[in-house]
């Protein structure tokens, strides 16, 4: 637990430069720069050990150096024997074998493998927070740390990766290069078919280019609050199509259950989407991050019962790194200090649970 407790430790160090008075562009950049590298550092040397599929990705490396690269024209997944024994699917996706033979021609070693795969997921998390959060790089960068997407990269490593490709297609949208972001969209998916559901973005973000931004919040909230009927609904079509994940439908694999944290930070989600609703939206995005942070939650729920929805709230609980600064906004500043204050001692009784699980006990690879 001490590599965990001295990464959090740097990162509020880091966050002293912060209080400089240099350029503001240049310090959020080495911040950013300082913080993420870090996390890479933290992730890429682990031992395989840490992370209940970390020796599953490294066999995952080895095997796919034995497969000819002309499989890449499979249509969308490519079979390889893991997990069998539990079950779970054994294809991976075509996006994922190509990142796999693109390292595999510079070395071997799957401990690079998982540096480099780390290392591809944190810059991009960074980049969606400097995009993203001008007025603040600090406290996005802890929920990053605190709340699921750091410890989540130890485990769900080609999930997580897709997860940071579909962050960068939200400036994408709001910026009207529709295009672009499609092709975003379509790379996340060839890394992990479930960023499909991430298509949701583009309907909200483009939905929420009117005014009427209250009544449109209605009728997209009613629509997030629909969407795991409808994924159990489609559960045939999604079976059909993609097999490998007929068993996240059937079997619970994680017993996800709310702790008395996770309880109290969807409470204050909830208790935020409510009060940025009272003022009718007028802070430019809180409308667009309010719906995926509402969808984050109905996915969450409903991910107590069937893994699959655990799997979809992954793409949705990211934009926490926006939602609270948004929040924030709307906040006299003298609360917004201390509401701050209180969440990030949250933040890291959360994160200090998750770093107290077997899984994550921490070793470097040498030893």
């Amino acid at each position: 637990m001490t590599i965990y407790i001295v990464l959090l430790i740097a990162i509020f160090l880091y966050g002293l430069i912060l209080r400089t008075n240099l350029n503001k562009k240049y310090i959020e950049i080495i911040f950013l720069f300082l913080s993420f590298l870090s996390f890479t550092l933290v992730l890429g040397l682990r031992g395989n050990s840490v992370g209940e599929d970390t020796p599953t990705y490294i066999n995952i490396f080895y095997y796919c150096q034995n497969i000819p690269l002309s499989r890449i024209f499979t249509l969308h997944s490519l079979e390889i024997p893991y997990f069998t024994q539990s079950g779970y699917s054994n294809t991976i996706e075509i996006g994922f074998f190509a990142w796999c033979k693109l390292i595999g021609l510079f070395t071997n070693n799957a401990q690079v493998f998982l540096f480099c795969t780390a290392g591809i997921t944190c810059f991009l998390f960074a980049k969606f927070i400097y995009d993203n959060c001008s007025e603040d790089v600090f406290f996005p960068t802890i929920i990053f740390l605190c709340g699921s997407p750091f410890m989540n990269s130890f485990n769900l490593a080609r999930e997580m990766m897709a997860c940071a490709v579909t962050l960068q297609a939200f400036k994408l949208i709001r910026e009207s290069k529709f295009f672009k972001a499609l092709v975003v969209l379509i790379v996340a998916f060839l890394m992990h078919n479930t960023a499909i559901i991430t298509l949701v973005i583009l309907i909200v973000v483009v939905l929420f280019k009117r005014e009427n931004k209250r009544s449109l919040f209605n009728v997209a909230a009613i629509v997030a609050l629909l969407l795991p009927i409808v994924t159990i609904r489609a559960q045939t079509s999604v079976t059909k199509f993609f097999p490998e994940y007929s068993n996240y439908y059937i079997h619970n694999y994680y017993q996800n259950s709310f702790g008395i944290g996770s309880i109290i930070l969807i409470s204050i989600e909830v208790i935020g989407i409510i009060y940025m609703y009272m003022k009718s939206f007028r802070i430019s995005g809180s409308a667009e991050v309010s719906v995926l942070t509402l969808i984050s939650i109905a996915f969450q729920i409903f991910g107590t019962k069937i893994v699959m929805f655990f799997r979809l709230a992954i793409y949705f609980q990211a934009y926490l790194l926006i939602f609270f600064n948004k929040l924030f906004e709307y906040l006299p500043i003298n609360y917004r200090k201390w509401i701050k204050s209180v969440l990030i001692v949250l933040l890291i009784l959360f994160y200090l649970s998750f770093a107290t699980s077997s899984s994550r006990t921490y070793n470097f690879f040498w030893n």
